[in-house]
């Protein structure tokens, strides 16, 4: 309720990622996130194309429920301005994600052709304001020791996402720098 841009977040890009896995396979090149293309080709769409939609269902389902737990964001600051940030993270990260392939190729010597596709970036800069506004409540605890809280299922989301690829610690960095 009241959270119109989370919900066609949760929609669209999903309904898109599940059509491209199973019907429109042929399709997927289009959605791929392609660096080697962009710097070589100048084919800047494939910023676009390949940060908005995931080609692996694993983290569209994820990156679908992180966003449905973040709608907490648009109903506090309202749709305007969280449309705003959205757009500023992944803008943002989008250049974050250039630079940092960049750095570890000078620094590592790794060289990075192409990175997971999807609204990753923007999905792992809402972790900022969740981590520092939204208060840790405990819910249970486990062997006495440890506390599970109302933020433990979002933290176990994103470590999820953050370990199903790999150079995905790019995207996750970039977003959580923008």
């Amino acid at each position: 309720d009241k959270a119109p841009l989370s919900k066609s977040l949760l929609l669209v890009p999903s309904a898109i990622s599940i059509l491209l896995t199973l019907l429109f396979q042929h399709y997927q090149k289009f959605f791929a996130y392609n660096l080697q293309a962009i710097k070589e080709d100048f084919q800047i769409w494939r910023i676009v194309c390949g940060r908005a939609i995931c080609l692996d269902l694993k983290d569209t389902f994820c990156s679908s429920l992180l966003i449905y737990n973040f709608r907490i964001f648009e109903r506090r600051y309202g749709s305007r301005k969280f449309s705003s940030f959205l757009l500023g993270a992944w803008m943002l990260s989008a250049l974050f994600d250039l630079l940092l392939v960049e750095i570890a190729q000078y620094i590592f010597g790794i060289t990075i052709n192409s990175l997971p596709s999807g609204f990753l970036g923007p999905v792992f800069a809402l972790f900022v304001p969740f981590y520092s506004s939204i208060p840790r409540v405990q819910v249970a605890q486990v062997l006495g020791h440890f506390s599970i809280t109302n933020k433990t299922l979002v933290y176990i989301l994103g470590l999820q996402l953050l370990t199903s690829g790999s150079y995905i610690w790019i995207l996750a960095l970039s977003g959580l720098v923008s």
